[in-house]
């Protein structure tokens, strides 16, 4: 299967196209064993979704209060894979309907248990639809399986390791936010508005085409990173609100062949709450 999957996005120039699979395939691969599609869309899936797709509520995958990782204990992710039918060995093949800001979030929770097998539908629903494919209202029936989760240190950041990155050499601080939240014109619902020094802003969105909500080329990507100052070989730790937008920074840096990726996922919402931590404001 990974030598067409690696077919499939070539042409885009991505060291990783194993972290795409795009519509045509997923279309002829609907019923093959050993794959698990899961919608992450916050609404629309009782609806229509995509054939033997299964659904998972965004919020089931962050802790919200949760510090310092804001992550779901291992048993706790172990038994919401297992409830949706995905093994170790599963091929998960994750879709949302606003260009991946769901699906990467996922993206970033099973790599950081240890589950490397993920991929995201470039373009997702909203490529799906306008092509006119297979749709349906039919829930699949899942067999539990049996997953085991270990969670890596090295793909989560929390609020003492963004305070000890900050202005260090060869690690990146990502803004994944609008520019009204880092400026503190948009709060939210947090007590402090602002951004963490030295952070540089990478809206999640300038990595998609704003149309079809697929991924821009890896020359594409490669030069909005690159013009930021963000190097092949820096660490970086992205952050957002709550670690949806930062995940798909990460995803997008994942594509070029970034492997020193770090998620602050208590993000903003814990930054501008705490008043022990730092701000800067414009």
């Amino acid at each position: 299967m990974l030598p067409l999957l690696l077919a499939l996005s070539l042409n885009a120039g991505y060291a990783r196209p194993e972290l795409l699979v795009e519509t045509d395939w997923l279309a002829t691969h609907l019923t093959d064993a050993g794959i698990r599609i899961v919608d992450m869309r916050a609404s629309g899936y009782r609806e229509g979704h995509i054939p033997g797709a299964v659904h998972l509520e965004n919020a089931a995958i962050r802790v919200t209060g949760g510090a310092p990782t804001f992550m779901p204990s291992a048993a706790e992710f172990e038994r919401l894979m297992s409830q949706l039918g995905v093994s170790n060995a599963t091929r998960v093949v994750v879709y949302d309907d606003r260009g991946g800001i769901y699906a990467t979030r996922l993206w970033f929770v099973l790599n950081a248990f240890g589950h490397t097998n993920v991929a995201l539908l470039n373009g997702g629903w909203t490529k799906w639809t306008k092509e006119n494919r297979a749709a349906t209202a039919d829930v699949p029936s899942v067999t539990a399986t049996t997953f085991r989760a270990r969670l890596d240190p090295r793909w989560v950041a929390t609020a003492a390791d963004v305070v000890a990155a900050i202005d260090k050499p060869g690690v990146k601080i990502v803004d994944a936010r609008t520019a009204k939240e880092i400026e503190g014109a948009e709060m939210r619902g947090i007590k402090r508005g602002g951004y963490i020094r030295s952070s540089i802003p990478v809206y999640w969105e300038d990595a998609l085409n704003p149309e079809t909500k697929v991924f821009r080329t890896a020359a594409e990507i490669e030069k909005l990173y690159r013009g930021r100052g963000i190097g092949p070989n820096d660490e970086v730790i992205a952050y957002c609100l709550v670690g949806m937008r930062a995940s798909h920074d990460l995803f997008a840096l994942a594509l070029l062949g970034h492997t020193k990726l770090r998620n602050y996922y208590g993000s903003w919402e814990e930054w501008g709450n705490r008043d022990d931590l730092p701000i800067e404001k414009k």
